[in-house]
């Protein structure tokens, strides 16, 4: 019982961190980027309002005067952002929750649903780890996530990175349980590809995981994480179009301005070029002193490869590396310059790396007195 409270206590310090570093974003005037005021016309739609209404009261309206003087040429272009809707079809779950909230929260509920997913997110970090790790190892290196200006500058905006995050950690979390634990944990990981299907397009990120940990194992556990997974995700990628080689190459074209003949040849040819250009941005951002979020994600990465040798439970291992390698070429798939935006598909695996790290270190100077404090226990897989 002490320590269910201790970590309880800890869950809601964490919890009560994260609010109060979000808390300029609340009081402040709401900013709003182009996914953002995509976003707030799909709540419009489902509250009743036409397509090109809703279109014209965000991007033509109000909210939208700062971003059109900002961005005339495709923000303030209304043919561009036609265009432009069909890539947000199927990312459903946050303006339909929105729609809900906006008796109380206005035009201010997209904002504070982003908040409430980087609480949720860190608090899904901090139970992915307590997986693994002692109680204090989790709780540094949530901290350490909590403070990452990759996710705590994504989640002041109106959009839905932070419950991408969070739900994609729940699915991994729940993919080590069914692991762990047997089928019974199935339910939270369909449950969460499922809703992270309608709100990001990294619910491959975690199916990537089981499908490489059924070619490894070929294990009952793991096929039942690949079919459950691909089932939960298939009929919303079915329900709602997915153009990505329109997509692919809009972002390749210069400017980001339709092609109004892609073709995966026009994708092909300029792919090489935006991911060197992609590396060089990125390369920038760090030197002008993106350092700890570039630091975040590469040391835990490292890490997460590097070390875990003698992990009693190697198939955990396998399914979080596939995870993040699938991270990885995502992020490379379109590759533009978001200022570690799409990188953080790869914080829980960095995260894992990180806490693997910090037991080391820990270890070798002998300071692991504290109890363990997990809820489930690597190495007890009834495959």
């Amino acid at each position: 019982m002490r320590k269910s409270a201790l970590t309880l206590l800890v869950a809601v310090a964490l919890a009560g961190a994260a609010l109060l570093s979000m808390a300029g974003s609340l009081g402040d005037p709401v900013r709003w980027p182009p996914d953002g005021l995509f976003y707030q016309a799909r709540s419009l739609e489902l509250r009743g309002e036409s397509s090109e209404a809703a279109l014209r009261e965000t991007f033509g309206g109000p909210l939208g005067a700062e971003l059109r003087r900002r961005d005339p040429a495709r923000s303030g272009d209304m043919d561009w952002v036609r265009y432009n809707t069909q890539f947000y079809e199927r990312r459903v779950a946050l303006p339909a929750a929105a729609a809900a909230l906006d008796p109380l929260a206005g035009d201010r509920a997209l904002l504070d649903l982003s908040v409430a997913g980087y609480v949720a997110a860190v608090l899904a970090i901090f139970g992915l780890l307590l997986l693994r790790f002692r109680l204090p190892i989790a709780a540094a290196v949530t901290l350490a996530t909590l403070l990452l200006p990759a996710l705590t500058d994504h989640s002041a905006y109106p959009l839905t990175d932070s419950w991408g995050l969070a739900l994609e950690t729940a699915a991994l979390a729940s993919g080590l349980l069914v692991l762990d634990r047997g089928p019974r944990w199935l339910v939270p990981w369909v449950a969460s590809i499922f809703v992270l299907s309608l709100t990001r397009d990294s619910m491959w990120i975690p199916i990537a995981g089981a499908a490489f940990l059924t070619l490894r194992y070929r294990s009952r556990l793991s096929a039942y994480l690949l079919g459950s997974g691909i089932a939960a995700a298939i009929p919303v990628t079915l329900a709602f179009s997915a153009p990505m080689k329109e997509l692919m190459a809009m972002m390749l074209n210069d400017g980001i301005q339709p092609v109004r003949d892609p073709s995966w040849g026009f994708v092909a040819e300029r792919w090489p070029g935006a991911v060197v250009d992609l590396l060089q941005a990125d390369g920038g951002y760090v030197r002008d002193g993106a350092w700890y979020s570039a630091g975040y994600l590469i040391v835990g990465l490292v890490l997460l490869f590097a070390l875990g040798r003698s992990e009693r439970s190697r198939q955990w291992l396998t399914f979080l590396r596939a995870a993040a390698v699938a991270g990885a070429l995502s992020v490379l798939v379109v590759p533009i310059f978001s200022a570690f935006r799409l990188d953080l598909v790869c914080v829980p695996m960095a995260a894992f790396g990180l806490g693997l790290g910090v037991e080391r270190v820990a270890a070798a100077a002998g300071r692991l007195a504290w109890p363990r404090v997990p809820v489930a226990l690597p190495g007890r897989s009834r495959t």
